[in-house]
C-alpha cells in the first residue's frame, strides 16, 4: 500500500494499492497545510480501510512549490517513512502533471508566487525542459508549446509514483525543491559597542 501526499498548492493525500487509487482527501486551503496534512492522512487510510502498518511506501510531492506549504508536506512523508520504517519516494510535481500530457510539446506552468512561475517542457512525455523558475515575460519565449496548469495534488503523485517505479525510474531524492532562493535572509549582525 503506498501513501501519497502533496502539499505544493492545497493539502492532499491519496493511498492507492500498488495499481489503483483507494482513497482521496484534499483540502484547497493553500495556507492550513499544517493543520490539515494530519487530517487529510488519516482520512485518506480510513476511507481506504487500512492502518498505517498496511503502508509500504510513502510518495512526496517534491514541488517546486512555495517554500513553508512544501516543508510540511516532505515533512509529514519523511516522518511516516521513519516511524513505519517503510521507503519513502520523491516526485516532482511537474513530471506529475506532465504524466497526462504525453503528445506533443507541454510546458508545465504552476504559480510561484512574487509575479514569477515554476515551468518545465516536456516533448511526448520526456522531459526537454528541466524545472526552473521564469516570469511571464519570459514565457512568452516558450509559445512553441502548449501550456498546462501545474496545479498538481497526492493522486497525481501517486499514480506518477506508480508508475515510475514500475519503469526503475530513480524516486530516492526525497528533498523539497525550491528552485530559489527564501522570501526571508538572516539579518546582518549588528555590531555592539559598550
Amino acid at each position: 500500500m503506498i501513501l501519497a501526499i502533496d502539499t505544493s498548492a492545497g493539502t492532499s493525500a491519496a493511498v492507492f494499492d500498488g495499481v489503483n487509487r483507494l482513497s482521496f482527501i484534499n483540502f484547497d486551503d493553500r495556507f492550513g497545510h499544517a493543520e490539515n496534512i494530519g487530517l487529510a492522512i488519516h482520512g485518506a487510510l480510513t476511507e481506504a480501510g487500512i492502518v498505517p502498518a498496511d503502508l509500504t511506501l510513502v510518495a512526496i510531492g517534491r514541488g517546486p512549490a512555495p517554500y513553508t506549504g512544501l516543508r510540511v508536506g516532505v515533512a509529514a512523508g519523511i516522518a511516516m517513512s521513519t516511524a513505519l520504517e517503510i521507503p519513502a519516494c520523491g516526485v516532482i510535481t511537474l513530471n506529475a502533471v506532465a504524466m497526462k500530457h504525453p503528445v506533443g510539446k507541454v510546458l508545465v506552468v504552476a504559480d510561484a508566487k512574487r509575479k514569477e512561475l515554476f515551468i518545465a517542457g516536456f516533448q511526448d512525455g520526456v522531459e526537454v525542459m528541466p524545472p526552473s523558475v521564469a516570469t511571464h515575460k519570459e514565457l512568452e519565449s516558450h509559445s512553441d508549446f502548449a501550456t498546462v496548469s501545474g496545479e498538481c495534488d497526492a493522486g497525481l503523485i501517486g499514480e506518477y509514483a506508480v508508475w515510475a517505479l514500475s519503469q526503475k525510474i530513480d524516486l530516492t531524492d526525497t528533498s523539497a525543491l525550491y528552485l530559489r532562493s527564501p522570501d526571508v535572509t538572516p539579518s546582518v549582525r549588528k555590531r555592539v559597542t559598550g
